[in-house]
């Protein structure tokens, strides 16, 4: 664990060379420090040393006064003498005044001790106390006190100058570990400039230049074996790779870059040929159109769609229904690629799509083709259902003919012909003039009115669907009602978006001509507006409002306004239809006809 935090085995370790210094460093201040303290202590002694040796002048002086005062009694010199004699005992032999003192008799500080103690021992205190009643011991003790007192201070003088060499002693060791925390302070500071914040700097030099891009930059600390050298080897190795992949990731951003263009280029050719496939028209010429432009887009060489045809001769077999100019179905230059597409809520297949790709077919191409496949799937079960849907209106339009032919003409035919009947019989029994001529004006009249009839019949089913839908024709059977009326029409239509089929479009449109024509031939109206609108999803609504006259009494009476046959065509288109006149103080005839939303049938 040590060697995995502080350098393996044999490698370098700044950490143990920091702490190799910072032990010497540590050595060199006890060193430094353990003298000092007892020289300290030492001259804190010789401070309480020397306040009690000069005290002992003192007391020297207090004892002169106190065996020379000439004014004392026996009993008070006395007494003032012993205690001046016995307290500067107590000071000469004071704990705090030896600890001072060598213990080396040949040390002058003691010889000077030794003095001192001895002349008071042996002149001082003995004529100090005789002096107490003898007058001439005073005397002799007078005699001799300035000599001591310079003995005394003699003694305090040699303390201060050993203070002084101490105090010299430890202001010179003091000074020289200054000198020394200095020294290796420099020292250490020089060794860490070159040994981790020089690496450092030129390490962050590096990461700049890596943050900006360049990335063939390399820190030149990997050269030692410590742990800035193994953090340098450990960065360009990290550099190095980083260099390897940024050139492989920007080759797959430039690929992917590529790929993203092709499949935007792909949506897009995909979105134009939706657009053109979908659209009301000539299929056929519209898809060789889209296979032209997409073997542009693959570089493929032709493009051909085939579509299955079943009958119980042949059974299942392919037709031919649209190709390239370019495609030969024997070519063998090439692999083709066929992909079966089938209708979009089917699962049962149409037909197949067959393209020739020279170059073989990668993925983006697969896509392509799977989603163009699909489309010309979409389309082409599209365009079977509008074909359908044309069938059927084609069939409901015989239908709803022959009922018009049967309600109308056939009967006015009918009559006819039963006045002809009563015609033959009237001249065969030689009737008068009078009843042939009403035989011959009701034939007339019938002849007229299937006349007139016919021509209704060939007006209501003139209609087309156009390329433009059911807008189109809204607005083209509005237009031919305003010029054969001169009636103000207005139009509010707001079906865009829906998509009707075929079949529903033809209902609607001879619903909206039949309530066009009740409004020419009976609501004498000035106005009418004709609304169509969505209801939801897949519903409309379709309703034609006019200002006339109203709806007359016997007008829901059967075959009367073509009402029947307008609920029969609303009912084919799951719609529902109600007529009727509006209430005062308005005046008018309402036709609505609705159809609700996916969602509500």
């Amino acid at each position: 664990m040590a060697s995995m935090r502080f350098g393996l085995s044999g490698e370098r370790s700044l950490y143990r060379e920091f702490l190799v210094v910072f032990l010497v460093i540590f050595t060199a201040v006890v060193i430094a420090s353990v003298p000092a303290i007892l020289l300290i202590e030492r001259s804190t002694g010789s401070g309480g040393a020397i306040n009690v040796s000069g005290s002992l002048r003192m007391m020297s002086y207090r004892l002169t006064v106190a065996v020379s005062n000439p004014y004392a009694t026996p009993a008070e010199r006395r007494h003032e003498t012993e205690a001046a004699v016995a307290e500067f005992d107590r000071r000469l032999r004071d704990d705090s005044l030896l600890v001072d003192i060598p213990d080396d008799a040949a040390d002058p500080v003691r010889q000077q001790y030794e003095a001192v103690r001895e002349r008071f021992e042996t002149q001082v205190r003995p004529l100090a106390l005789k002096g107490i009643d003898d007058a001439s011991a005073r005397r002799n003790f007078m005699e001799r006190i300035p000599a001591f007192v310079d003995l005394v201070d003699g003694f305090v003088q040699s303390l201060e100058v050993t203070l002084g060499k101490r105090l010299a002693l430890l202001e010179a060791i003091l000074f020289g570990t200054l000198v020394g925390a200095f020294l290796l302070t420099y020292a250490m500071l020089r060794i860490l400039r070159k040994k981790i914040f020089l690496p450092l700097f030129e390490l962050e030099g590096v990461v700049a230049r890596v943050r900006e891009g360049q990335f063939s930059s390399r820190t030149r600390s990997d050269r030692s074996n410590d742990e800035i050298g193994r953090l340098g080897r450990g960065f360009n190795f990290m550099v190095s790779e980083l260099e390897r992949l940024y050139g492989s990731l920007e080759q797959e951003v430039a690929e992917k870059t590529k790929d993203l263009d092709r499949r935007n280029k792909g949506l897009q050719e995909l979105a134009q040929a939706s657009t053109v496939l979908l659209a009301v028209g000539d299929l056929q010429a519209s898809l060789e159109g889209v296979l032209e432009r997409s073997i542009r887009f693959l570089d493929a060489t032709g493009a051909a769609v085939y579509l299955s045809e079943t009958n119980e001769k042949d059974g299942a077999k392919k037709a031919l229904f649209a190709k390239t100019q370019s495609w030969r179905q024997l070519d063998s230059a090439g692999h083709i690629e066929r992909l079966v597409f089938c209708g979009a809520d089917s699962q049962k297949p149409l037909g197949e799509l067959c393209v020739r790709m020279p170059q073989g077919c990668p993925d983006w191409k697969a896509n392509f083709l799977s989603m163009l496949s699909a489309l010309i799937g979409r389309a082409v079960a599209a365009g079977l259902r509008f074909e359908d849907d044309q069938r059927l209106a084609v069939l409901e339009e015989r239908s709803t003919i022959a009922r018009e032919l049967h309600d109308s003409i056939a009967q006015t035919l009918s009559f006819s012909r039963i006045q002809v009947l009563r015609l033959r019989r009237a001249v065969s029994a030689q009737a008068s003039s009078a009843e042939i001529e009403a035989i011959t004006g009701e034939i007339d009249m019938g002849i007229s009115t299937a006349y007139r009839q016919l021509r209704e019949v060939l007006t209501a089913f003139r209609l087309q669907i156009h390329s433009s839908g059911f807008s189109g024709l809204v607005n083209e059977t509005v237009e031919a009602f305003r010029e054969r009326t001169g009636i103000a029409v207005e139009v509010k239509n707001d079906l865009l978006g829906l998509a009707l089929s075929p079949n529903e479009q033809v209902h609607l449109g001879h619903i909206l001509s039949e309530g066009l024509a009740n409004v020419e031939k009976h609501a004498r109206a000035t106005h009418v507006i004709v609304r169509v609108s969505r209801r939801g999803e897949g519903g409309f609504s379709l309703e034609v409002l006019d200002n006339g006259v109203g709806l007359p009494a016997h007008a829901k009476k059967a075959k009367h306004f073509g009402l029947g046959i307008m609920k029969e065509r609303a009912q084919a288109i799951g719609a529902t239809i109600r007529i009727e006149g509006l209430e005062a103080p308005e005046h008018g005839t309402r036709i609505f006809l609705e159809r609700p939303d996916n969602q509500d049938r």
